[in-house]
Order: C-alpha cells, then structure tokens, then sequence
C-alpha cells in the first residue's frame, strides 16, 4: 500500500529560507514551478503576503546585513552574541510567519542556520 502525500509532497512551490548579505532576498526558488513564476532570487514583495510581512522580512535581511563588517568582509562580525541570538530569533519567527501566510501551495526549507538546536537534536530535513 502507498504512502498518503503529505502537504509537502502537495506544495506547488519549494523555496530555499537563508540570508546572503547585501541581497536582499531570503528566498530562493527550489523547484521549476517557483523558478517559472519568480526566477531564483524571490523578491518577497512579489509573493502574495500583507504588506506587514514583507515589510518585516525586508527589515529582517537589512539587520543580516549588519553582521558584516563591510570594511573587512571576511573578518569577524561586529555582532555580539547577544545580538546574533536575537537575530536568529526574529530570522525564525519570520520563517514561521511566511510558512503560515503562504499556505500550503509552498514549501519553505530553512537553510538559514539560524534555527537553535537542543542536545541530541537532529537539523530538520526538507
């Protein structure tokens, strides 16, 4: 007997969750469907969300730019370990917030390693 599909296996549109500085984009298209209607990079603002919430993923991926020092891009971030919690924190509430918004025609994959993982806990798959 079959496996039932899931909603990820039902998902139209697969795109990538992670921050590449000086972007501007946190996702990216992971399948054809997603690469047909957005290209690679996905402008968030093209993605049928309120305006709030590209707004927030726009501040979002303007706070990851601070983690470069741009004078010295290779060397160590400015950023202190608290800072860096708090940004993953807001990185994940995004996430959760883009999952809940865009339903289930999408499947996000977070590879933004922002997610804080407890002892003997496996990364999530996608």
């Amino acid at each position: 007997m079959a496996d039932q599909p899931t909603d990820l296996d039902m998902a139209t549109y697969k795109l990538r969750f992670f921050f590449s500085p000086g972007s501007g984009i946190c996702l990216w298209s992971a399948n054809d469907a997603a690469r047909e209607k957005w290209d690679y990079p996905v402008d968030v603002q093209a993605l049928p969300l309120p305006e709030n919430t590209w707004r927030k993923a726009l501040y979002v991926m303007a706070w990851h730019d601070t983690s470069i020092d741009w004078s010295h891009p290779s060397g160590p971030s400015p950023w202190t370990d608290e800072e860096r919690l708090n940004f993953n924190r807001a990185a994940q509430s995004l996430l959760a917030l883009l999952r809940e918004q865009l339903g289930s025609d999408f499947e996000i994959c977070d590879e933004s390693e922002t997610r804080e993982l407890l002892p003997n806990q496996p990364p999530l798959a996608c």
